[in-house]
């Protein structure tokens, strides 16, 4: 588990930093490359600001301690990403909202098995100190 940054950690405004860097620029890569749309100033600062929202949730879970939830919503976000490229190739029209449910759902997907593993590992550390 040395990958993850401990917790109070300043590497986490790091990789806050460098997720929301990676995520906006691949939803502009989807958006106006991939799917071709042309460049508007709106669309790209919603897709920031939608990066920012995702990046900081798991920048600051992982500061405050869910360091499992903080990796596997990165984790989410960035299969997701990855999918959703795949998914809007040669798509247009409502064939690209298919690509950004995909999104949506291994990103929620990536929250909650961190979730899960948070809630495992804070029982099963309840359990061993009752036994010990």
């Amino acid at each position: 588990m040395r990958v993850i940054p401990a917790s109070r950690s300043k590497q986490w405004l790091f990789w806050g930093a460098m997720s929301w860097l990676a995520t906006t620029l691949l939803f502009w890569l989807v958006r106006f490359v991939i799917l071709g749309q042309p460049w508007t100033t709106v669309h790209a600062f919603r897709f920031l600001l939608v990066a920012l929202v995702v990046s900081a949730f798991a920048a600051i879970s992982g500061w405050l301690g869910a360091r499992w939830l903080a990796l596997s919503t990165l984790a989410g976000n960035l299969l997701g990403l990855l999918f959703m490229a795949f998914a809007s190739r040669g798509n247009t029209g409502w064939e690209d909202l298919s690509s950004l449910l995909v999104y949506l759902e291994l990103l929620g997907l990536g929250l909650v098995i961190g979730v899960v593993l948070e809630l495992v590992l804070l029982f099963a550390g309840r359990a061993g100190r009752r036994r010990g």
